[in-house]
């Protein structure tokens, strides 16, 4: 029996990304380098693909393992915090998704809306006592950077999170309440929104 050599027509073959057509390239040489005789594949690839494909293939490893800021629930950030320097007093934050840039593209840091209450912490407070913060989670999502500036603050304070909480530059530590702590907000609002 005869073994006919392997061609690869891109009419044969659907649209595939740089990296499925070089492991396509790849298999059809491993192939016909096996064939006695055979001559090379016929295929309209371009070195500039192929290198395109195999640079995909060599980065595909390491963009796997990165890790992504995350959105809403999903975000180890997104709740209601105890901070030691304020006790009993509002803590908020919830992570939403990442802001357009000039360009057309959608930011890498999804942005934080952050509120809290700094006095009168002994009972509910009215809604016009809560303040309104920003901040931004790295792409990492492994610290969030706030901007106090509106409160007297540096405008980036960075907050890294460290097992069940958010650890500050001068120390302090807002520490994640499991089921947050719904006895904090202003009683004419349910839940605290972005706005």
């Amino acid at each position: 029996r005869a073994c006919s050599r392997l061609e690869i027509h891109p009419a044969q073959v659907a649209p595939r990304s740089h990296a499925a057509h070089a492991v396509s390239m790849i298999a059809a040489l491993a192939v016909n380098a096996l064939l006695p005789g055979a001559p090379p594949p016929q295929t309209t690839a371009t070195r500039r693909g192929l290198l395109g494909g195999f640079a995909a293939l060599v980065a595909a490893p390491a963009a796997s393992h990165a890790v992504s800021a995350r959105t809403g629930l999903s975000s180890v950030f997104t709740g209601e915090y105890d901070d030691p320097q304020h006790p009993g007093c509002l803590r908020s934050i919830k992570v939403g998704g990442a802001p357009m840039l000039p360009s057309g593209r959608r930011s890498r840091n999804p942005q934080a809306a952050i509120a809290g209450v700094d006095s009168a912490c002994d009972a509910r407070p009215e809604a016009s006592a809560v303040w309104k913060l920003t901040g931004s989670v790295a792409e990492s999502g492994e610290s969030i950077a706030i901007d106090f500036s509106p409160k007297g603050g540096p405008k980036d304070l960075l907050g890294v999170w460290e097992g069940d909480g958010i650890k500050f530059p001068d120390g302090n530590k807002w520490t994640k309440v499991p089921n947050g702590t719904p006895s904090r907000r202003p009683a004419s609002l349910a839940t605290l929104n972005s706005d």
